[in-house]
């Protein structure tokens, strides 16, 4: 059981010293030094998502994010895992974060006394840092931590081992819009090594990038996402979808234990109506159920927005979001707050695309 997924409760006192009575503090250590084989070695035993392994850390550092790796240990063994960023933004405020950009990456344990620990932990460190916020992004509630955005939602498929099994239980809908983007002339690439998919990269990139730029949101780096691909050889892979040999759609899966996750994926517009979207996620749900994962993670989206309907079309399921925020002190938005980012995402979307490619990553770094 993982205690960053289960949806029980974190039995967390109000106070430290309520904390401290409940359990033998002497036999659990936390360290911020953990080795990489360490942490890898217990996330693999946990099945923890592949959000919480060490190699996020190079990732990070693109960006010159610092990155706190608090475990919990007894008796020698690691018993706990809380990854956590430290992001610093004038706008947006200064926090310790589990983990920005991503869906889920928490508290992953194998007992309460270790998950409660390590929350604690947390809170230890940003009052020595003097960082005002703490989030965790789980779906575990942490008792005392006020919710923050409420509003969005994982979208999972449950897969099939047979590929036609699924086609078959996908709507009519659905599967007239695949037939449709194949009979356009779309065709799809899916990497087989981690060769293949450093060779996919730039073209996937301009795709994504000047979607984001479409959509009024910042784009990571070309570099990051290389960095993502150098840093999971075996478990990172690359699907582009092209018309006449050029690149119109794409999306980066991970392999996450039993679960493949598209954290980014993007088409160029201009081809929506030759359902680019369509063909790259059935080409992509194939290749999954061939690989034998149980589910397929379509990512989260607000709850009814487009996007959130067109993962839901697929069958999918919708997991809400929670994720819990620890404030030193009363902070939160405000109408003004999100008027600024309203215009801050029209304005994005008139610049250049070759000023958008430059200034996003100095931009999605500081965003959670």
């Amino acid at each position: 059981m993982s205690l960053g997924r289960d949806p029980a409760s974190l039995k967390l006192p109000a106070s430290p010293s309520a904390m401290l009575d409940q359990f033998d503090q002497s036999e659990i250590v936390i360290r911020d030094d953990a080795s990489d084989t360490a942490c890898s070695e217990f996330l693999t035993r946990r099945d923890g998502s592949i959000y919480l392994y060490p190699q996020w850390d190079r990732v990070f550092a693109v960006y010159g994010l610092e990155t706190l790796r608090l475990t919990a240990w007894r008796r020698d063994s690691p018993v706990g895992l809380l990854p956590l960023v430290w992001q610093m933004s004038t706008l947006l405020g200064t926090r310790l974060i589990s983990l920005p950009w991503f869906d889920s990456a928490g508290v992953v344990a194998n007992d309460e006394p270790a998950a409660n620990r390590l929350v604690m932990a947390a809170r230890e460190a940003a009052m020595r840092r003097r960082v005002p916020t703490v989030e965790l992004r789980q779906a575990r509630p942490v008792d005392g931590w006020p919710l923050g955005d409420t509003d969005k939602a994982l979208l999972r498929l449950r897969l099939t081992a047979d590929p036609d099994e699924l086609w078959h239980k996908l709507p009519s809908k659905v599967r007239n819009q695949v037939r449709k983007g194949e009979k356009s002339g779309l065709s799809v690439e899916v990497s087989h090594d981690a060769q293949s998919s450093q060779r996919l990269v730039p073209e996937f990139h301009r795709v994504y990038a000047t979607n984001m730029r479409d959509m009024g949101s910042p784009s990571h780096s070309l570099r990051f996402l290389e960095t993502v691909v150098d840093s999971f050889p075996d478990k990172c892979r690359l699907a582009i979808v092209r018309l006449n040999g050029n690149a119109v759609g794409g999306g980066l899966t991970l392999a996450s234990g039993r679960a493949l996750e598209i954290p980014w994926a993007s088409s160029s517009r201009q081809f929506g109506s030759l359902c680019v979207n369509h063909v790259m996620y059935w080409q992509l749900l194939r290749t999954a159920c061939v690989g034998r994962f149980e589910w397929f993670h379509f990512g989260r989206s607000t709850i009814d927005s487009g996007p959130y309907h067109f993962k839901k079309q697929w069958g999918a399921e919708a997991v809400p979001l929670a994720w819990h925020v620890w404030c030193q002190q009363a902070t939160g938005g405000s109408p003004r707050h999100d008027r600024r980012l309203q215009l801050a995402a029209r304005l994005w979307r008139r610049l250049p695309l070759s000023v958008a490619r430059r200034l996003g990553p100095r931009v999605i770094r500081h965003l959670p």
